[in-house]
């Protein structure tokens, strides 16, 4: 059985294209920049101050570890970083 109703009485919408998340995978700038800033951490033994919220989201995603020495990229976030433009071990 179909309902018939208005879906705009619901706030339903159709994404356009331009809108949709077509990169699951892609990272905001915030924690591109916080994973970076990890993956420096650990080439350098530098400690900067990082965003909680940010590092805690690549955490969720896999790309980052709270261990003994603080907040640490994973092999995943390392290799989210080598795949990117921009990304790696080149120095800043």
């Amino acid at each position: 059985m179909t309902d018939n109703t208005d879906d705009a009485a619901f706030g339903l919408r159709v994404v356009p294209p331009t809108e949709q998340d077509n990169d699951s995978s892609a990272l905001s700038t915030d924690e591109w920049r916080t994973l970076r800033q990890l993956e420096r951490r650990t080439r350098s033994g530098h400690l900067e101050a990082v965003n909680i919220r940010h590092v805690q989201q690549l955490a969720k995603l896999g790309f980052a570890r709270h261990g003994r020495g603080g907040w640490l990229p994973t092999r995943e976030g390392l290799a989210y970083l080598e795949e990117r433009p921009g990304g790696g071990s080149a120095a800043d």
